[in-house]
């Protein structure tokens, strides 16, 4: 496997990598996948990448750029000590209500009311049809948990919001208010303690909608200029680097695209699977998904692209 990988990595020297994670909760597993990326591969920033996208230099062979969707606070806690230990930049695009504490992730806390609710099941009812979910088992609360998310995810927004609003009735449970310990977000603080140490932070909306489902182009600019509007005054610097909540094709459209351009990004990355290069359109860019707590040589295989 080691030749394979060596080979597959010099076919395709010349495209870029753009790793992408979400939570982190173990040091040492993070600590292994850096420690490969940097003897593997030619770590970059999201700022180089802008740079070669617009002409401005090529990249070195084998770059990889390495992304982090929302901003939990286990980035700060986890992540952010690792990435300095091994010289690793890293661009981490923030969702700004959830950093702001005005809201936490709504998946979370779908998430929440179900792994919580004392119900033995759950209807999710859409467009006139009604399904039932069993709730009996762990395992059957996951399959619920995914099937409530991704069927809100297809709503228009204000749809999946009254959806949510509903939830806590339905599901007999009290969800907080305020983001318990396991989902919450980094403080501002801390975010501005990791841009002085390096740490690029781009814009993930003000409050994680799926942007094709917003209704007017107002909401669009709301969510993705607000975003880097008051991501830039807490912390003092420009934000030139977008990313597309759950970000498939599906999940943004023409008019987002150009909502991104005239809010004045650089890039907008998305979690479409593939590499990059010069001829990409920097407002579509292609992404790996992996976490830290993938075997290794499955994470090896996913990062010189076995996987994608």
């Amino acid at each position: 496997m080691g030749g394979g990988l060596r080979y597959g990595r010099w076919v395709n020297r010349k495209w870029l990598r753009i790793l992408t994670y979400h939570r982190f909760s173990d040091r040492d597993a993070l600590a292994r996948q850096l420690r490969h990326i940097r003897d593997a591969y030619s770590p970059v920033s999201m700022t180089q990448v802008a740079g070669f996208l617009s002409g401005g230099g090529a990249l070195p062979d084998n770059a990889l750029a390495f992304t982090v969707d929302d901003g939990y606070r286990d980035f700060y806690q986890v992540a952010y000590p690792v990435l300095r230990e091994y010289g690793i930049p890293a661009t981490v695009y923030l969702v700004s209500g959830f950093v702001d504490r005005r809201l936490y992730l709504w998946l979370d806390q779908v998430r929440y009311a179900i792994l919580h609710s004392p119900a033995q099941s759950y209807t999710l009812e859409i467009g006139g049809v009604a399904r039932t979910l069993g709730l009996t088992t762990p395992e059957a609360r996951k399959t619920a948990l995914l099937a409530v998310g991704e069927a809100a995810k297809k709503l228009p927004n204000a749809e999946r919001v009254r959806l949510l609003q509903r939830l806590p009735e339905q599901l007999q449970v009290r969800i907080p208010v305020e983001a318990p310990v396991e989902y919450e977000a980094m403080l501002w603080d801390e975010a501005r303690e990791m841009a002085d140490g390096g740490i690029e932070f781009g814009a993930h909306t003000r409050t994680h909608p799926v942007l094709s489902r917003l209704a007017t182009r107002q909401e669009l600019d709301e969510e993705i200029g607000g975003c880097k509007l008051e991501i830039e005054q807490r912390l003092g610097r420009p934000v030139d680097h977008f990313c597309y909540p759950n970000g498939s094709n599906a999940d943004f459209g023409v008019e987002t695209v150009e909502a991104v351009r005239r809010a004045g990004y650089l890039t907008a990355v998305t979690m479409e699977k593939g590499l990059n290069n010069s001829s990409t359109d920097p407002f579509r860019l292609r992404r790996i998904g992996v976490q830290p707590e993938l075997d290794e040589a499955y994470f090896q295989r996913c990062a010189a692209a076995y996987r994608v």
